[in-house]
């Protein structure tokens, strides 16, 4: 087995008084937040930051003062099972979203507590559940 991480943003912006969220759908298909792998001496904020920016464009006004969130799952890829497990960050982001067009097909900014009906995944459903409350608190 394979055990992989990958870190990412939930990328938040607020709009007359809500919250809403950045969805990407990736050239896969599934509806989920911008991530991706570390590389060599990135601590886990810096590649969720880094991967923010090459995959929407979108910059960090700041982290919010709440905890990461975390994704865990396993899938099959080529004959070999992979454990992986996604830390996310939330953060207020800012600028003009620029997709990188060879993974993200579309994107959407969806109010947080719509954000479950759009994405893909059960475990990204259940962050987007968990977000909504730790948003109203």
């Amino acid at each position: 087995m394979l055990l992989q991480t990958s870190y990412g943003i939930i990328p938040l912006q607020k709009k007359d008084d809500r919250w809403i969220v950045l969805l990407i759908q990736h050239v896969g298909g599934h509806w989920a937040f911008p991530k991706g792998h570390p590389e060599e001496n990135e601590t886990p904020q810096q590649t969720a930051e880094r991967e923010l920016a090459e995959e929407t464009g979108l910059s960090i006004v700041r982290f919010m003062p709440v905890p990461s969130m975390k994704e865990h799952y396993q899938f099959l890829h080529e004959n070999s099972l992979v454990d992986k497990t996604v830390v996310y960050f939330l953060a207020e982001v800012a600028g003009k979203v620029v997709l990188q067009e060879r993974e993200i097909a579309q994107c959407k900014w969806v109010p947080v507590e719509k954000a479950s009906q759009y994405v893909t995944f059960e475990q990204v459903k259940k962050l987007c559940s968990n977000l909504e409350t730790m948003l109203s608190q």
